[in-house]
Order: C-alpha cells, then sequence, then structure tokens
C-alpha cells in the first residue's frame, strides 16, 4: 500500500508538467529527503512513528523508498503548482496538501501500515504536514532562515519526545 502510493505519486510528477521543473525545486526536493533520512538516524532506536511493510523487507526500506520517491514528488508537485496570485489561494492550495496527506496517513493507520510510539499520534502528524508544507515553501524561498527554523523545531522534538541522541 505505501509502495502503491510512492509509485502513483511518481507517476503523477511524471505525467504531469512539473517533471520539467525538477532542477528548479532540485535543492528543495534535497531538503525534504534530508530530513526524513536526519529522522530515520537520530531515531534509530527509539522511532516514534514506523512503516509496517507490504512488499518491502522492512521499515527502513519502506522509508527509504518514500524519501528517494515519494518525498521528492511531493515536494516538485507542491511546489510547481503553488499559487503565485491571491493569498486566499495560497492559504487553500496549502491546506488541501495537509488535507491529502492526512488522508494518506489516515489510510495507512487504517489498514496498519503504520504505527506510532513513545507518544507520537496522528494528531501529531496533522500538525507535522502543517510544518511541512510551510517549511517546503519556507526553504524555497528563505533558505537560511528556514534552516535556522528547521534546526530549532528539530531540537524542540528531540526533547519533547525524549529521543535519545547520545545514547547508542
Amino acid at each position: 500500500m505505501i509502495l502503491l502510493t510512492d509509485l502513483i505519486f511518481l507517476a503523477v510528477t511524471l505525467v504531469s508538467k512539473s517533471r520539467r521543473q525538477w532542477q528548479t525545486y532540485f535543492e528543495t526536493m534535497l531538503f525534504v529527503s534530508f530530513l526524513n533520512l536526519l529522522y530515520n538516524f537520530l531515531c534509530s532506536n527509539y522511532l516514534i512513528w514506523s512503516f509496517q511493510p507490504d512488499i518491502l523487507s522492512s521499515h527502513t526500506m519502506t522509508d527509504l523508498t518514500n524519501t528517494i520517491i515519494l518525498l521528492p514528488c511531493i515536494t516538485l508537485l507542491y511546489l510547481n503548482y503553488f499559487p503565485d496570485i491571491s493569498m486566499k489561494r495560497k492559504v487553500f492550495y496549502y491546506v488541501a496538501w495537509v488535507v491529502l496527506l492526512c488522508l494518506i496517513e489516515y489510510t495507512w493507520l487504517h489498514f496498519g501500515k503504520i504505527s506510532y510510539h513513545h507518544g507520537w499520534s496522528f494528531y501529531w502528524s496533522i500538525g507535522f504536514y502543517f510544518a511541512m508544507f510551510f517549511m517546503i515553501r519556507f526553504f524555497h524561498t528563505h533558505r537560511a532562515k528556514a534552516l535556522l527554523l528547521s534546526s530549532a523545531i528539530i531540537v524542540l522534538l528531540l526533547f519533547w519526545f525524549k529521543i535519545p541522541v547520545f545514547q547508542r
């Protein structure tokens, strides 16, 4: 199911005109994938959410596939079609993407493809998606500020969820 989601986003990306703009958004795509890899590194022994693989062999392989396929495709599609007109349209677009990702994750949760641990919940995921889509756009437009804000959020989450970063 998760792999199918990845492949659907890949197909939409390849069929849409956004694929031609990958170089414009490449750094932001790398930023999003890097942060996901950082989560898996910092939380490798203390995952706060994990994937239950269907076809792939483990959480690690499933999340690596998400890192390589799903997250870059989401980033590319989100930024390429981001409206440049009214603030109302921008907010609607932003919320629509959050709702889409929440629906996808809720489906994964319903079918047992994702599980939460150590205090994480679906409600945290909703907040995460609001932060994620804000940071995607913010990084694309203000890289240095986005790096600082991302770093602060990461440190806050490490403390909030008591991630044992220095206990290996």
